[in-house]
Protein backbone atom coordinates (compact mmCIF):
# COMPACT_ATOMS: atom_id res chain seq x y z
CA UNK A 1 0.00 0.00 0.00
CA UNK A 2 1.40 3.44 -0.98
CA UNK A 3 -0.03 6.99 1.04
CA UNK A 4 0.78 10.35 0.48
CA UNK A 5 3.62 11.80 3.48
CA UNK A 6 2.34 15.07 4.23
CA UNK A 7 0.05 14.00 6.77
CA UNK A 8 0.01 16.37 9.94
CA UNK A 9 -3.63 16.00 11.92
CA UNK A 10 -4.02 19.08 14.48
CA UNK A 11 -6.09 19.11 17.27
CA UNK A 12 -8.29 21.29 15.19
CA UNK A 13 -8.02 18.97 12.48
CA UNK A 14 -8.97 16.01 14.94
CA UNK A 15 -12.13 18.05 16.12
CA UNK A 16 -13.16 18.42 12.82
CA UNK A 17 -13.01 15.15 11.06
CA UNK A 18 -14.56 13.81 14.30
CA UNK A 19 -17.68 16.07 13.92
CA UNK A 20 -17.59 14.98 10.49
CA UNK A 21 -17.78 10.93 12.03
CA UNK A 22 -19.82 11.95 14.16
CA UNK A 23 -22.84 13.15 11.75
CA UNK A 24 -22.05 9.41 9.64
CA UNK A 25 -22.46 7.76 12.91
CA UNK A 26 -25.56 9.09 14.16
CA UNK A 27 -27.30 10.19 10.92
CA UNK A 28 -26.61 8.08 7.91
CA UNK A 29 -26.68 4.11 7.28
CA UNK A 30 -25.34 1.51 5.38
CA UNK A 31 -27.52 0.35 2.57
CA UNK A 32 -25.42 -2.06 0.75
CA UNK A 33 -26.50 -5.89 -0.64
CA UNK A 34 -25.43 -7.00 2.67
CA UNK A 35 -28.73 -7.95 4.46
CA UNK A 36 -26.84 -8.40 8.32
CA UNK A 37 -25.63 -4.17 7.66
CA UNK A 38 -28.59 -2.92 5.99
CA UNK A 39 -30.27 0.06 8.10
CA UNK A 40 -26.66 -0.63 10.90
CA UNK A 41 -25.36 3.07 12.23
CA UNK A 42 -22.59 4.06 9.73
CA UNK A 43 -19.74 3.38 11.57
CA UNK A 44 -16.40 4.38 10.36
CA UNK A 45 -13.95 0.89 10.29
CA UNK A 46 -10.26 2.04 11.43
CA UNK A 47 -9.12 1.50 7.43
CA UNK A 48 -10.92 4.02 6.88
CA UNK A 49 -10.78 6.43 9.86
CA UNK A 50 -7.03 5.91 9.63
CA UNK A 51 -6.28 6.23 5.84
CA UNK A 52 -9.06 8.01 4.23
CA UNK A 53 -11.37 10.14 6.81
CA UNK A 54 -8.91 11.65 8.98
CA UNK A 55 -6.42 12.42 6.53
CA UNK A 56 -8.69 14.22 4.38
CA UNK A 57 -11.17 15.87 6.44
CA UNK A 58 -8.75 17.16 9.32
CA UNK A 59 -5.49 17.79 7.77
CA UNK A 60 -5.74 21.74 7.87
CA UNK A 61 -5.36 24.69 10.20
CA UNK A 62 -7.71 27.24 11.32
CA UNK A 63 -8.30 30.13 9.71
CA UNK A 64 -10.27 33.18 10.25
CA UNK A 65 -12.54 31.48 12.64
CA UNK A 66 -12.98 28.46 10.18
CA UNK A 67 -10.73 25.25 9.51
CA UNK A 68 -9.50 25.52 5.99
CA UNK A 69 -8.58 21.81 4.65
CA UNK A 70 -5.08 21.68 3.22
CA UNK A 71 -6.17 19.19 0.46
CA UNK A 72 -8.27 19.92 -2.42
CA UNK A 73 -8.35 16.75 -4.10
CA UNK A 74 -8.10 13.16 -2.67
CA UNK A 75 -7.36 9.99 -4.66
CA UNK A 76 -8.58 6.74 -2.89
CA UNK A 77 -7.87 3.47 -4.34
CA UNK A 78 -9.63 -0.19 -3.08
CA UNK A 79 -10.10 -3.46 -4.17
CA UNK A 80 -13.69 -4.33 -5.90
CA UNK A 81 -16.10 -5.03 -2.84
CA UNK A 82 -14.40 -2.82 -0.44
CA UNK A 83 -17.53 0.00 0.23
CA UNK A 84 -16.18 2.40 -2.17
CA UNK A 85 -19.61 3.69 -3.06
CA UNK A 86 -21.06 3.90 0.64
CA UNK A 87 -17.90 5.81 1.48
CA UNK A 88 -18.00 8.12 -1.37
CA UNK A 89 -21.77 8.71 -0.24
CA UNK A 90 -20.96 9.72 3.55
CA UNK A 91 -18.23 11.46 3.03
CA UNK A 92 -20.47 13.73 0.55
CA UNK A 93 -23.43 13.77 2.70
CA UNK A 94 -21.32 14.97 5.99
CA UNK A 95 -19.52 17.81 4.29
CA UNK A 96 -22.85 18.73 2.64
CA UNK A 97 -24.89 18.80 5.63
CA UNK A 98 -22.31 19.79 8.17
CA UNK A 99 -20.70 22.59 6.03
CA UNK A 100 -24.01 24.40 4.88
CA UNK A 101 -23.59 26.15 2.15
CA UNK A 102 -26.65 28.42 0.11
CA UNK A 103 -26.78 26.81 -3.45
CA UNK A 104 -24.00 24.85 -2.66
CA UNK A 105 -23.16 22.41 -5.93
CA UNK A 106 -22.41 18.93 -5.23
CA UNK A 107 -21.71 16.31 -7.90
CA UNK A 108 -21.00 12.57 -8.63
CA UNK A 109 -19.14 12.34 -12.28
CA UNK A 110 -19.53 8.69 -13.09
CA UNK A 111 -17.75 6.99 -16.81
CA UNK A 112 -21.37 5.84 -17.55
CA UNK A 113 -25.05 7.01 -16.83
CA UNK A 114 -26.06 3.78 -14.85
CA UNK A 115 -23.09 3.83 -12.46
CA UNK A 116 -23.53 7.65 -11.91
CA UNK A 117 -27.57 6.85 -10.93
CA UNK A 118 -26.82 3.74 -9.17
CA UNK A 119 -24.57 6.25 -6.54
CA UNK A 120 -27.66 8.63 -6.32
CA UNK A 121 -29.23 5.87 -5.35
CA UNK A 122 -27.43 5.08 -2.78
CA UNK A 123 -26.94 8.34 -1.62
CA UNK A 124 -31.10 8.47 -1.83
CA UNK A 125 -31.37 5.58 0.58
CA UNK A 126 -29.03 7.03 3.19
CA UNK A 127 -30.70 9.80 3.23
CA UNK A 128 -34.56 8.38 3.74
CA UNK A 129 -33.66 6.25 6.31
CA UNK A 130 -32.79 9.40 8.65
CA UNK A 131 -36.13 11.32 9.15
CA UNK A 132 -34.63 14.66 9.82
CA UNK A 133 -32.66 14.21 6.26
CA UNK A 134 -35.24 13.19 4.38
CA UNK A 135 -37.49 16.47 5.51
CA UNK A 136 -34.37 18.52 4.08
CA UNK A 137 -33.48 16.79 0.88
CA UNK A 138 -35.99 16.45 -1.77
CA UNK A 139 -35.14 13.69 -4.09
CA UNK A 140 -35.88 14.46 -8.11
CA UNK A 141 -34.68 12.03 -11.13
CA UNK A 142 -30.84 12.88 -11.15
CA UNK A 143 -30.12 14.86 -7.93
CA UNK A 144 -31.03 15.69 -4.55
CA UNK A 145 -32.08 19.27 -3.57
CA UNK A 146 -31.58 20.67 0.08
CA UNK A 147 -35.23 22.36 0.58
CA UNK A 148 -33.65 24.94 3.14
CA UNK A 149 -30.92 26.07 1.49
CA UNK A 150 -31.05 25.29 -2.34
CA UNK A 151 -27.99 23.28 -2.18
CA UNK A 152 -27.82 20.48 -5.17
CA UNK A 153 -26.48 16.94 -5.40
CA UNK A 154 -26.71 16.12 -8.89
CA UNK A 155 -25.08 13.19 -11.36
CA UNK A 156 -23.32 14.21 -14.30
CA UNK A 157 -22.13 12.28 -16.93
CA UNK A 158 -18.62 11.79 -18.61
CA UNK A 159 -18.61 14.78 -20.69
CA UNK A 160 -16.41 17.82 -20.40
CA UNK A 161 -19.19 19.89 -21.64
CA UNK A 162 -21.50 18.90 -18.81
CA UNK A 163 -19.60 20.17 -15.96
CA UNK A 164 -17.84 23.74 -17.62
CA UNK A 165 -20.27 25.91 -16.01
CA UNK A 166 -20.45 24.24 -12.50
CA UNK A 167 -18.77 25.30 -9.68
CA UNK A 168 -18.15 22.50 -7.38
CA UNK A 169 -18.16 22.71 -3.51
CA UNK A 170 -17.45 18.92 -3.16
CA UNK A 171 -16.95 16.06 -5.65
CA UNK A 172 -17.20 12.17 -5.88
CA UNK A 173 -15.37 11.14 -9.29
CA UNK A 174 -15.67 6.86 -9.64
CA UNK A 175 -14.31 4.39 -11.01
CA UNK A 176 -11.02 6.95 -12.50
CA UNK A 177 -9.45 3.67 -14.16
CA UNK A 178 -11.82 4.07 -17.22
CA UNK A 179 -11.75 7.82 -17.77
CA UNK A 180 -9.71 8.31 -20.97
CA UNK A 181 -7.62 11.39 -20.64
CA UNK A 182 -7.44 14.48 -18.40
CA UNK A 183 -10.02 17.07 -20.27
CA UNK A 184 -12.85 16.36 -18.14
CA UNK A 185 -10.60 15.78 -14.82
CA UNK A 186 -9.23 19.46 -15.31
CA UNK A 187 -12.99 20.80 -17.14
CA UNK A 188 -14.17 19.73 -12.90
CA UNK A 189 -11.31 21.15 -10.79
CA UNK A 190 -10.60 24.76 -13.16
CA UNK A 191 -14.14 25.41 -11.62
CA UNK A 192 -13.40 24.48 -8.02
CA UNK A 193 -10.03 26.59 -7.79
CA UNK A 194 -11.67 30.01 -6.24
CA UNK A 195 -14.61 27.97 -3.96
CA UNK A 196 -13.35 27.97 -0.30
CA UNK A 197 -12.56 24.42 1.09
CA UNK A 198 -13.86 22.94 -2.13
CA UNK A 199 -13.04 18.82 -2.42
CA UNK A 200 -13.19 16.32 -5.11
CA UNK A 201 -12.60 12.84 -4.09
CA UNK A 202 -11.93 10.18 -6.43
CA UNK A 203 -11.98 6.86 -5.43
CA UNK A 204 -11.39 3.74 -7.81
CA UNK A 205 -9.77 0.51 -8.54
CA UNK A 206 -6.52 -0.20 -10.69
CA UNK A 207 -7.02 -0.34 -14.81
CA UNK A 208 -5.96 -2.60 -16.93
CA UNK A 209 -2.85 -2.36 -17.72
CA UNK A 210 -0.62 0.63 -16.99
CA UNK A 211 -2.01 3.62 -19.27
CA UNK A 212 -4.52 6.36 -19.34
CA UNK A 213 -5.18 9.07 -17.28
CA UNK A 214 -5.18 7.09 -13.99
CA UNK A 215 -1.71 5.71 -14.19
CA UNK A 216 -0.50 8.96 -15.50
CA UNK A 217 -2.12 10.77 -12.29
CA UNK A 218 -0.47 8.23 -9.94
CA UNK A 219 2.78 8.43 -12.06
CA UNK A 220 3.02 11.86 -13.39
CA UNK A 221 4.30 13.27 -16.63
CA UNK A 222 5.24 15.82 -18.66
CA UNK A 223 1.61 17.04 -18.33
CA UNK A 224 0.29 16.27 -15.57
CA UNK A 225 1.97 16.44 -11.74
CA UNK A 226 1.39 13.34 -9.76
CA UNK A 227 -0.91 12.69 -6.82
CA UNK A 228 2.33 12.43 -4.76
CA UNK A 229 3.65 15.77 -5.87
CA UNK A 230 0.99 17.76 -5.46
CA UNK A 231 0.96 20.00 -1.93
CA UNK A 232 -2.95 20.27 -2.24
CA UNK A 233 -3.47 16.29 -3.41
CA UNK A 234 -4.01 13.65 -1.24
CA UNK A 235 -3.65 9.72 -2.27
CA UNK A 236 -4.28 6.26 -0.32
CA UNK A 237 -3.44 3.28 -2.13
CA UNK A 238 -4.43 -0.01 -1.23
CA UNK A 239 -2.53 -2.69 -3.16
CA UNK A 240 -0.34 -5.10 -3.63
CA UNK A 241 3.19 -4.24 -4.10
CA UNK A 242 5.37 -4.50 -7.72
CA UNK A 243 7.47 -7.79 -7.46
CA UNK A 244 5.20 -9.41 -5.12
CA UNK A 245 3.91 -12.89 -6.33
CA UNK A 246 -0.23 -12.55 -6.66
CA UNK A 247 -0.10 -16.49 -4.89
CA UNK A 248 1.91 -14.61 -1.60
CA UNK A 249 -0.56 -15.26 1.33
CA UNK A 250 1.29 -12.57 2.96
CA UNK A 251 0.25 -9.70 0.56
CA UNK A 252 -3.54 -10.89 0.47
CA UNK A 253 -3.12 -10.64 4.71
CA UNK A 254 -2.03 -6.68 4.01
CA UNK A 255 -5.16 -5.87 1.63
CA UNK A 256 -7.74 -7.75 3.71
CA UNK A 257 -8.39 -5.01 5.71
CA UNK A 258 -11.86 -4.48 6.11
CA UNK A 259 -13.67 -6.14 8.89
CA UNK A 260 -15.95 -8.18 5.92
CA UNK A 261 -13.04 -9.23 3.70
CA UNK A 262 -11.12 -12.39 5.29
CA UNK A 263 -7.99 -14.41 3.69
CA UNK A 264 -10.24 -17.17 2.96
CA UNK A 265 -12.20 -14.13 0.72
CA UNK A 266 -8.95 -13.38 -1.48
CA UNK A 267 -8.23 -17.10 -1.86
CA UNK A 268 -11.73 -17.96 -3.24
CA UNK A 269 -11.55 -15.00 -5.50
CA UNK A 270 -8.03 -16.14 -6.67
CA UNK A 271 -9.88 -19.64 -7.16
CA UNK A 272 -13.00 -18.26 -9.47
CA UNK A 273 -11.10 -14.93 -11.21
CA UNK A 274 -8.50 -15.15 -13.97
CA UNK A 275 -5.10 -14.23 -13.28
CA UNK A 276 -5.32 -10.56 -14.75
CA UNK A 277 -8.56 -9.69 -13.13
CA UNK A 278 -7.46 -11.09 -9.50
CA UNK A 279 -4.77 -8.72 -9.89
CA UNK A 280 -6.35 -5.82 -10.55
CA UNK A 281 -9.55 -6.14 -8.88
CA UNK A 282 -9.10 -8.50 -5.90
CA UNK A 283 -5.45 -6.98 -5.15
CA UNK A 284 -5.58 -3.51 -6.62
CA UNK A 285 -2.55 -3.75 -9.12
CA UNK A 286 -1.84 -2.75 -11.96
CA UNK A 287 -0.61 -5.64 -14.56
CA UNK A 288 3.02 -4.96 -15.32
CA UNK A 289 2.41 -6.94 -18.66
CA UNK A 290 -0.26 -7.35 -20.21
CA UNK A 291 0.95 -10.19 -22.33
CA UNK A 292 2.03 -12.27 -19.91
CA UNK A 293 -1.42 -13.43 -18.85
CA UNK A 294 -2.80 -15.88 -20.96
CA UNK A 295 -6.24 -16.95 -20.77
CA UNK A 296 -5.18 -20.57 -20.76
CA UNK A 297 -2.23 -22.83 -19.45
CA UNK A 298 -0.85 -25.51 -22.03
CA UNK A 299 -1.78 -27.93 -18.70
CA UNK A 300 -5.46 -27.19 -18.72
CA UNK A 301 -5.98 -27.24 -22.82
CA UNK A 302 -3.43 -30.77 -22.76
CA UNK A 303 -6.02 -31.72 -19.95
CA UNK A 304 -8.78 -31.31 -22.54
CA UNK A 305 -7.54 -33.02 -25.18
CA UNK A 306 -7.15 -36.32 -22.77
CA UNK A 307 -10.91 -37.39 -22.96
CA UNK A 308 -12.93 -38.61 -26.34
CA UNK A 309 -14.09 -35.88 -28.72
CA UNK A 310 -17.23 -37.71 -29.69
CA UNK A 311 -19.10 -35.07 -31.19
CA UNK A 312 -22.61 -35.98 -32.45
CA UNK A 313 -23.89 -34.28 -35.36
CA UNK A 314 -27.43 -35.96 -34.65
CA UNK A 315 -27.50 -33.89 -31.45
CA UNK A 316 -28.44 -30.26 -30.97
CA UNK A 317 -25.27 -28.00 -32.25
CA UNK A 318 -24.14 -24.44 -33.04
CA UNK A 319 -21.65 -23.21 -35.65
CA UNK A 320 -19.69 -20.11 -34.99
CA UNK A 321 -17.80 -18.03 -37.64
CA UNK A 322 -14.77 -16.00 -37.73
CA UNK A 323 -11.96 -14.83 -39.91
CA UNK A 324 -10.61 -12.37 -42.46
CA UNK A 325 -10.45 -12.74 -45.96
CA UNK A 326 -7.10 -12.28 -46.33
CA UNK A 327 -4.62 -12.40 -43.68
CA UNK A 328 -5.30 -14.09 -40.08
CA UNK A 329 -7.01 -16.85 -40.31
CA UNK A 330 -10.67 -18.55 -41.57
CA UNK A 331 -12.56 -20.33 -38.79
CA UNK A 332 -15.85 -22.61 -38.35
CA UNK A 333 -16.22 -24.27 -34.81
CA UNK A 334 -19.02 -26.48 -34.28
CA UNK A 335 -19.97 -26.99 -30.47
CA UNK A 336 -22.36 -29.29 -28.29
CA UNK A 337 -23.06 -30.21 -24.93
CA UNK A 338 -23.01 -33.78 -23.99
CA UNK A 339 -25.32 -35.88 -21.79
CA UNK A 340 -22.31 -35.25 -19.14
CA UNK A 341 -22.76 -32.33 -19.12
CA UNK A 342 -19.32 -31.08 -21.15
CA UNK A 343 -18.77 -29.73 -24.77
CA UNK A 344 -17.42 -31.47 -27.31
CA UNK A 345 -16.29 -29.60 -30.45
CA UNK A 346 -15.37 -29.51 -34.31
CA UNK A 347 -12.79 -27.43 -36.36
CA UNK A 348 -12.43 -25.78 -40.01
CA UNK A 349 -9.68 -23.98 -40.13
CA UNK A 350 -7.98 -22.26 -43.37
CA UNK A 351 -4.96 -20.63 -42.06
CA UNK A 352 -2.62 -20.89 -45.71
CA UNK A 353 -4.17 -18.09 -47.80
CA UNK A 354 -3.78 -18.10 -51.60
CA UNK A 355 0.18 -17.67 -52.51
CA UNK A 356 -0.70 -15.51 -55.31
CA UNK A 357 -3.60 -13.07 -54.10
CA UNK A 358 -3.25 -13.69 -50.21
CA UNK A 359 -7.15 -14.55 -50.03
CA UNK A 360 -8.92 -17.18 -49.00
CA UNK A 361 -11.39 -19.03 -51.60
CA UNK A 362 -14.50 -17.52 -49.76
CA UNK A 363 -16.52 -19.62 -52.15
CA UNK A 364 -15.32 -22.75 -51.01
CA UNK A 365 -16.18 -22.00 -47.18
CA UNK A 366 -19.73 -20.58 -48.09
CA UNK A 367 -19.86 -24.38 -49.78
CA UNK A 368 -18.52 -25.78 -46.87
CA UNK A 369 -20.86 -23.99 -44.23
CA UNK A 370 -23.64 -25.44 -46.74
CA UNK A 371 -22.81 -28.76 -46.70
CA UNK A 372 -22.77 -28.74 -43.24
CA UNK A 373 -26.05 -26.86 -42.79
CA UNK A 374 -27.72 -29.13 -45.36
CA UNK A 375 -26.01 -32.44 -43.97
CA UNK A 376 -26.77 -31.67 -40.56
CA UNK A 377 -28.88 -28.51 -39.55
CA UNK A 378 -26.89 -26.83 -36.61
CA UNK A 379 -29.62 -25.05 -34.38
CA UNK A 380 -27.52 -22.10 -34.53
CA UNK A 381 -25.16 -20.80 -37.38
CA UNK A 382 -23.87 -17.09 -35.48
CA UNK A 383 -21.84 -14.87 -37.50
CA UNK A 384 -20.47 -11.02 -37.19
CA UNK A 385 -22.27 -9.53 -40.59
CA UNK A 386 -20.50 -6.10 -39.96
CA UNK A 387 -16.87 -8.24 -40.65
CA UNK A 388 -18.13 -10.73 -43.09
CA UNK A 389 -20.79 -8.79 -44.81
CA UNK A 390 -20.78 -10.54 -48.16
CA UNK A 391 -20.42 -14.51 -46.67
CA UNK A 392 -23.08 -13.55 -44.41
CA UNK A 393 -25.26 -12.11 -47.65
CA UNK A 394 -24.36 -14.80 -49.78
CA UNK A 395 -24.99 -17.48 -46.91
CA UNK A 396 -28.46 -15.78 -46.80
CA UNK A 397 -29.81 -15.58 -50.33
CA UNK A 398 -27.70 -17.48 -52.44
CA UNK A 399 -27.89 -20.78 -49.54
CA UNK A 400 -30.78 -19.99 -47.13
CA UNK A 401 -29.14 -20.31 -44.49
CA UNK A 402 -30.36 -18.08 -40.99
CA UNK A 403 -27.24 -16.73 -39.85
CA UNK A 404 -27.70 -15.11 -36.50
CA UNK A 405 -26.12 -11.89 -35.71
CA UNK A 406 -23.18 -11.41 -33.51
CA UNK A 407 -22.29 -8.65 -32.84
CA UNK A 408 -18.29 -8.81 -31.43
CA UNK A 409 -19.04 -5.42 -29.24
CA UNK A 410 -17.34 -5.95 -25.30
CA UNK A 411 -20.50 -7.05 -24.08
CA UNK A 412 -21.04 -9.77 -26.11
CA UNK A 413 -17.44 -10.96 -26.82
CA UNK A 414 -17.01 -10.77 -22.89
CA UNK A 415 -19.94 -13.21 -22.12
CA UNK A 416 -18.53 -15.35 -24.61
CA UNK A 417 -14.98 -15.65 -24.09
CA UNK A 418 -16.01 -16.46 -20.08
CA UNK A 419 -18.02 -18.97 -21.34
CA UNK A 420 -14.84 -20.41 -22.82
CA UNK A 421 -12.55 -19.65 -19.84
CA UNK A 422 -14.92 -21.35 -17.32
CA UNK A 423 -15.66 -24.52 -19.78
CA UNK A 424 -11.79 -24.72 -19.96
CA UNK A 425 -11.19 -24.47 -16.37
CA UNK A 426 -13.46 -26.89 -15.24
CA UNK A 427 -12.29 -29.46 -17.68
CA UNK A 428 -15.67 -29.43 -19.53
CA UNK A 429 -14.38 -28.76 -22.94
CA UNK A 430 -13.25 -31.43 -25.21
CA UNK A 431 -10.56 -30.64 -27.73
CA UNK A 432 -9.16 -34.21 -28.88
CA UNK A 433 -9.00 -33.69 -33.07
CA UNK A 434 -8.86 -30.30 -32.86
CA UNK A 435 -5.21 -29.13 -32.93
CA UNK A 436 -6.06 -25.95 -35.05
CA UNK A 437 -8.84 -25.05 -31.98
CA UNK A 438 -5.93 -25.98 -29.32
CA UNK A 439 -3.52 -23.98 -30.94
CA UNK A 440 -5.73 -20.63 -31.55
CA UNK A 441 -6.48 -20.92 -27.33
CA UNK A 442 -3.28 -20.86 -26.61
CA UNK A 443 -2.25 -17.71 -28.00
CA UNK A 444 -5.37 -15.66 -26.27
CA UNK A 445 -4.36 -12.93 -23.57
CA UNK A 446 -6.77 -11.64 -21.19
CA UNK A 447 -7.78 -8.53 -22.86
CA UNK A 448 -9.14 -6.42 -20.01
CA UNK A 449 -12.32 -4.68 -20.94
CA UNK A 450 -12.93 -2.82 -17.58
CA UNK A 451 -16.90 -3.10 -16.63
CA UNK A 452 -18.05 -5.71 -19.45
CA UNK A 453 -15.02 -8.28 -18.33
CA UNK A 454 -11.86 -10.13 -20.23
CA UNK A 455 -12.22 -10.95 -23.84
CA UNK A 456 -10.01 -13.07 -25.77
CA UNK A 457 -7.31 -10.74 -27.11
CA UNK A 458 -3.89 -11.87 -29.31
CA UNK A 459 -0.42 -12.84 -27.68
CA UNK A 460 1.21 -11.18 -30.33
CA UNK A 461 0.76 -9.68 -33.75
CA UNK A 462 1.22 -12.92 -35.85
CA UNK A 463 -0.97 -14.96 -33.61
CA UNK A 464 -4.06 -16.18 -35.04
CA UNK A 465 -7.19 -16.87 -32.44
CA UNK A 466 -9.88 -16.87 -34.85
CA UNK A 467 -10.61 -20.39 -33.86
CA UNK A 468 -10.97 -19.50 -30.14
CA UNK A 469 -13.49 -16.74 -31.38
CA UNK A 470 -15.50 -19.02 -33.23
CA UNK A 471 -15.82 -21.33 -30.45
CA UNK A 472 -17.23 -17.86 -28.28
CA UNK A 473 -19.76 -17.52 -30.75
CA UNK A 474 -20.58 -21.40 -30.93
CA UNK A 475 -20.80 -21.85 -27.08
CA UNK A 476 -22.34 -18.22 -26.53
CA UNK A 477 -25.09 -19.38 -29.07
CA UNK A 478 -25.87 -22.86 -27.57
CA UNK A 479 -26.22 -21.17 -24.09
CA UNK A 480 -28.30 -18.71 -24.86
CA UNK A 481 -30.53 -20.39 -28.23
CA UNK A 482 -30.03 -23.94 -27.63
CA UNK A 483 -30.42 -24.27 -23.40
CA UNK A 484 -32.85 -21.58 -23.76
CA UNK A 485 -31.00 -19.79 -20.19
CA UNK A 486 -31.65 -16.21 -22.68
CA UNK A 487 -33.23 -13.81 -25.54
CA UNK A 488 -29.88 -13.47 -27.91
CA UNK A 489 -31.40 -9.58 -28.21
CA UNK A 490 -30.19 -9.04 -24.89
CA UNK A 491 -26.78 -10.35 -25.22
CA UNK A 492 -26.47 -8.56 -28.36
CA UNK A 493 -27.18 -5.86 -28.58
Amino acid sequence: MRRSKRIRISAAGAEEAARLEFFAATRLHHVGNKPEWYGAPFYLEDFQRDNIWRPVFGTGRMRGGSFRRRYRSALIGLPRDYGKTELACAMLLSEANMHPVNEGQYGIVAYNKDQAFKILGTLKAMLALDPDLHAIWEPNKAEVVNKETGAVIKVFPYSEGAVQSWHFNMLICDELHVWRDERVWNALVSGMGTVQNSLVVAITTASGDRSGFLWDWLNGTDDLVSVFDDPEAYCWWLGAPDGASVDDRKVWRSIAVPSWVSEEDVERNRRRMTRLNFERYALNRFPSRKNTYSCFSARQLNACCRDENDFDYTRPFTLGIDGATSGDSFAIVAYQKGEDGCGRTREWVFDEPDEETGHYNVSQIEQLVADIYTRYYPAVVGIDPNRMIVLDSHLRDVYGIETVTFAQNNATMCQASELVINLVKARMLRLAGCPKLKEHLAATVEDDKGSYGVRFGKDQKRSKIDAAIALAIAVLGYDKLVDGQGEWSRFNS
